[in-house]
């Protein structure tokens, strides 16, 4: 495994301020089983726990799609046998980390066709997950969180593709890990904290200057390769 800290850190700011997305698609969800329904049931304490619960769950489920995707990438890498294509998997994060910056920064959806590619595969899983909501047990509170982790969301298939440009599996369930790390605060915070910062994300000057960074770690991705290139060109003449 040697995951780039660089995309380790556009996946974790990636997911930190495009929380915001994921509190607008499954925060419902995590509200009714951790931040409403058990702090009324049994105080704030296991409500953290069920809001925990649930987002390791969805985080495994991004983790285990890391792999998939880092497989898949391997097996693309392999089958090539070019000495570019660890250069052309390179310039794929790169460009996937940018238009999720811009996605971030200025809201272009560069990534809804993933989206709407994914809405068929999630209505296979959606009655499998309304089934488990009535459900208040550890266990399923994970495996609501599991299958949520499938809801078709361009910043999670973008991530993705990102994570099968690594060309490795390891380096690829890293990548969304990350990412899924990145997207916890904004799910389990509650209280004052929780909401003041979730009015910082919604900023449009903190979401330009964290897609911005973004941007930078993705055009820094892309050019690292070149920079690599021209030393050793150099060190050779």
């Amino acid at each position: 495994m040697n995951a780039e800290p660089v995309t380790l850190a556009a996946a974790l700011v990636a997911g930190l301020v495009g929380s915001a997305h994921c509190l607008g698609m499954c925060g419902g969800i995590a509200a009714a089983l951790g931040m409403a329904t058990a702090g009324e049931r049994a105080g704030t304490g296991r409500a953290i726990g069920h809001a925990l619960v649930y987002n390791t769950g969805r985080i495994a489920s991004y983790a285990a799609a890391g792999l998939v995707a880092g497989s898949i990438g391997l097996a693309l890498g392999n089958a090539v046998h070019a000495p570019e294509a660890r250069f052309v998997l390179r310039v794929l994060t790169g460009a996937v980390l940018i238009a999720i910056g811009l996605q971030i920064a200025f809201n272009l959806r560069l990534l809804r066709p993933l989206e709407t590619a994914g809405m068929r595969a999630w209505r296979h899983i959606a009655p499998l997950a309304r089934g488990l909501m009535g459900r208040r047990g550890l266990l399923g509170t994970a495996a609501l969180g599991a299958l949520w982790g499938w809801l078709p969301c361009g910043l999670v298939y973008g991530m993705l593709l990102a994570a099968a440009a690594t060309g490795h599996p390891l380096d690829g369930a890293a990548t969304m890990v990350a990412f899924g790390l990145g997207t916890a605060p904004a799910m389990i915070a509650t209280g004052a904290l929780g909401g003041q910062f979730q009015r910082l994300r919604q900023r449009p000057g903190f979401r330009r200057a964290a897609g911005t960074v973004v941007i930078v770690l993705g055009g820094w991705t892309m050019a690292w390769p070149l920079v690599m290139a021209g030393l050793q060109s150099g060190q050779m003449h």
